[in-house]
């Protein structure tokens, strides 16, 4: 491994902490991921009641120590992953490459801050070197294998929540490029990358507009509830 890329490896870790410092904790790990990962003996056997985390038991088991080292701090886990991930990049560009470990900093970094259970995952579509059944692992450990049955449902409604398409996608735009890393056209996987990351930026921009869209038609109907409360009085 070259200085040049020790470096970026550093300023990448670097700039993911103070992130991770200086921004606030997603509700959704305090409100929706550590609750799951608290309440373990409800993991296996189903209860109606309880809010469900849709992954399966590979990525409790990877997050869970994690968690718990950390006394369930949203922070410390974030980090922690943060940390994690700096020796993962280190591995990638060794086993995988350059155009690979680009690809990497950029998803790996946009999934941290954003999705950070997702990171697990990402781990194991990397170590796909190692050997293929990596390449099975994570979609395994993604979705619900192990848990009860209803709770398959959850991840219909994951999917289309919000922009949880671009989570779902990422990740599987990632196993792609490994999978086409490893056994399909290595030849060309720059062009198949920079052709992903075309459709991304259109992907980003669509996501960027709608939320916009979205924000106006809120703040437009606030002022328009206001006067039917007033008439309405």
């Amino acid at each position: 491994m070259n200085w040049e890329i020790l470096a970026t490896i550093i300023g990448v870790t670097v700039f993911r902490l103070v992130w991770i410092v200086r921004r606030p904790v997603h509700r959704d790990i305090t409100s929706y991921i550590f609750p799951g990962l608290r309440n373990l003996r409800k993991i296996v056997k189903y209860a109606p009641d309880f809010s469900y985390v849709p992954y399966g038991l590979i990525w409790y088991g990877v997050n869970v120590p994690i968690v718990r080292l950390g006394r369930y701090n949203g922070r410390f886990w974030m980090g922690a992953l943060a940390l994690i991930d700096a020796v993962f990049l280190g591995y990638i560009f060794q086993a995988l490459g350059l155009t690979v470990f680009f690809s990497y900093v950029l998803i790996g970094t946009f999934q941290l801050l954003r999705a950070p259970w997702n990171a697990s995952i990402n781990w194991l579509i990397m170590l796909a070197p190692i050997s293929w059944i990596f390449l099975l692992l994570a979609p395994i450990a993604k979705f619900p294998v192990g848990l009860p049955v209803q709770v398959w449902r959850y991840t219909g409604r994951a999917v289309g929540h919000q922009h949880n398409y671009i989570y779902f996608g990422l990740l599987g735009t990632l196993w792609l490029i490994v999978f086409n890393h490893l056994y399909l056209l290595p030849s060309v996987e720059s062009w198949i990358v920079i052709g992903l990351g075309v459709v991304w930026c259109f992907i980003f921009a669509y996501a960027f507009f709608e939320r916009r869209a979205r924000r106006r038609e809120s703040v437009g109907k606030a002022p328009s509830n206001i006067i039917l409360g007033k008439n309405e009085c």
